[in-house]
């Protein structure tokens, strides 16, 4: 990072699974399309289009960002003084941090990006973020290879996820399979490549 303060908007094609690790940096998170879950601790968080949030330095966490999602990403050094907030959450922005965002997301030329950041930091001094788990988090958080109470996409997400940590730990594509996919093959590798972009 080579700023003070980073602005990036990123959409992410496949299914992406970030470790879980300690963030670097302060970070504004705001989703312009798709679905996120946030892992923090046992539980989960789930934000979906329009929702902002906020990670502070030093905070364990994990992100699962959907295929097609659109992500904005604002990252405060750890070297700028400010009292930023120490808890992780929802952000319910200021009308001038939204109109800021909106700018940044639409300025091709990055005329003004620096004072737009700058405004922006002084915001973000006064941000209250919440943790709230809604019923979607809450079922996510509960989630088990064999829960039937999640269908659709996430709960193929979620299945595949599963996978990917079995298959980061050492088990076999077979094992994966028998335990996530009842044996179906086909099924785990069209997933895989679909989602993930390679096969398992």
């Amino acid at each position: 990072m080579n700023h003070a303060i980073d602005f990036q908007s990123t959409r992410y094609q496949l299914l992406t699974i970030t470790p879980r690790k300690k963030t670097l940096h302060n970070q504004l998170f705001r989703v312009e399309s798709g679905k996120l879950l946030l892992k923090l601790g046992k539980n989960e968080y789930v934000y979906n289009a329009g929702d902002t949030f906020w990670l502070p330095f030093d905070c364990l966490s994990s992100l699962t960002v959907l295929p097609g999602s659109v992500l904005t990403t604002i990252k405060f050094s750890v070297r700028l003084h400010d009292n930023f907030p120490f808890q992780a959450g929802s952000v319910l922005l200021s009308p001038l941090a939204t109109a800021i965002l909106d700018r940044l997301l639409s300025n091709d030329n990055k005329t003004y990006e620096k004072e737009l950041l700058r405004v922006l930091r002084q915001d973000a001094v006064s941000f209250r973020p919440k943790l709230k788990q809604d019923q979607e988090s809450l079922l996510i958080s509960q989630w088990t290879p064999h829960s039937t109470a999640m269908t659709g996409e996430l709960a193929l997400v979620l299945r595949l996820r599963e996978a990917r940590k079995l298959k980061l730990s050492g088990a076999s594509t077979d094992v994966i399979c028998d335990r996530l996919f009842a044996g179906d093959i086909k099924q785990l590798q069209q997933l895989s490549l679909s989602l993930l972009g390679e096969t398992m």
